[in-house]
């Protein structure tokens, strides 16, 4: 299945945090869907492929590094983006060899925009 060149999608389990992803990549000129746990987020990017994937570090039930595992089970080159509010050495390491960026929050848009950019033209 295609990806959409501008779509990426969010997995964050704090709906304000999800709001404020989408309405910032809208003005980075990206188009943005939503999930709110990574169960959810799983089943968006099976119904249709996104151009990259932001999501948090912690959140109930699936974990981002098991989002990250979970996707990359059903496409292998998928680009990731993850938050995190705080990140110990061993998570910044365990990303870096995930291939996974890895932005803190809060994030400033030019950063979001930089990232995003960065991963979709891999």
């Amino acid at each position: 299945m295609p990806t959409d060149a501008t779509r990426v999608l969010v997995i964050d389990d704090e709906a304000v945090l999800r709001g404020l992803l989408r309405e910032m990549l809208f003005a980075c000129g990206y188009e943005a869907d939503v999930a709110e746990n990574g169960a959810a987020g799983l089943a968006r990017y099976q119904a249709r492929r996104h151009r990259a994937v932001i999501t948090d570090l912690l959140m109930p039930g699936m974990n981002g590094f098991e989002v990250v595992a979970a996707l990359r089970t059903i496409d292998p080159e998928v680009r990731i983006i993850m938050l995190t509010g705080s990140a110990p050495a061993l998570t910044t390491e365990r990303a870096r060899q995930w291939g996974i960026t890895l932005l803190h929050k809060p994030i400033a848009l030019r950063e979001l925009k930089a990232a995003v950019d960065a991963v979709c033209r891999r």
